[in-house]
């Protein structure tokens, strides 16, 4: 039974944490939740702006998120906007009302408080896929597989318009694949773009969609049926919004061959040879 949230707060940091999150955890936290990178078993994204652990505490594995201050403007915005671990837990609390899954956030804390504020820290469950990226872009290569990725990913991507979530960065490996004999369920994850409105407008629609096309076109060595049928599977549940199916179709292809050439172009300039690397 997943414990309720709670806003905490003492010298070093205020945020959210799950109420029974391991006691030791939450100590940690609410004093220095960067020293939980010395736990780290290895990173996913180390930057100067962002790191990604998988990290190792007693047995159990968690995957911890830190920003730093990587600006004056970055520590402006945080003095005047909404906390930024306020921000993580009201996405993540929007996407479980509507009944979208993503990992469990077990604790989203600010570092310092006011002008000491030193960054933000999350805490997630380690969600182990069924089929990791490597495996998906293997069974791609199976018509029928690859027609069940497309299907399911479309039409989650498609079920999140509607309910006004934009991803922003909607590409295949933002999505974790869990499956067993009778349920497909995708965890959704790296909410960092995420943006709610009331309504998604069309160019909206075809950013995301796009990010999602592409990075599938990528897997299969440019298959041009796959816009189609991404653009069926994402349209099956609703499609009042599109004027002109055709149309939109001719300008999701021309964005996600755009997307190509700017990733080949890429890769050949750090001398990636095409197909031995995937978005």
């Amino acid at each position: 039974m997943v414990g309720e949230i709670k806003f905490v707060s003492s010298e070093d940091a205020c945020g959210y944490i799950q109420e029974d999150l391991n006691p030791g955890l939450q100590e940690i936290v609410l004093k220095n939740p960067r020293s939980l990178f010395d736990y780290s078993v290895r990173d996913f994204k180390k930057e100067k702006k962002v790191r990604v652990s998988l990290i190792k505490y007693q047995e159990k594995e968690y995957i911890l998120k830190h920003f730093y201050v990587s600006s004056f403007r970055f520590r402006l915005r945080r003095l005047l906007l909404p906390s930024l671990a306020y921000k993580v837990w009201k996405k993540y609390t929007i996407f479980a009302n509507h009944g979208i899954a993503t990992p469990l956030l077990l604790a989203a804390v600010d570092g310092g408080k006011r002008i000491f504020y030193n960054g933000t820290t999350c805490l997630y469950e380690y969600v182990v896929p069924d089929k990791d990226n490597r495996k998906l872009q293997e069974e791609f290569a199976v018509r029928e597989k690859r027609r069940k990725t497309i299907w399911h990913t479309a039409s989650l991507l498609s079920q999140m318009h509607r309910k006004g979530i934009l991803h922003g960065d909607a590409k295949i490996t933002n999505f974790l694949w869990l499956e067993n004999s009778t349920k497909v369920n995708i965890h959704v994850i790296d909410l960092d773009d995420v943006k709610f409105v009331k309504e998604l407008t069309e160019k909206q629609r075809l950013s995301d969609l796009s990010n999602l096309t592409f990075s599938l076109v990528w897997f299969k060595n440019n298959d041009a049926a796959i816009p189609r049928l991404c653009l069926d599977a994402y349209l099956k549940d609703d499609e009042s919004w599109c004027r002109n199916k055709d149309d939109f179709l001719k300008k999701l292809e021309l964005q996600v061959v755009k997307k190509l050439e700017r990733r080949r172009k890429w890769h050949k300039k750090i001398g990636i040879l095409h197909g031995s690397s995937s978005s």
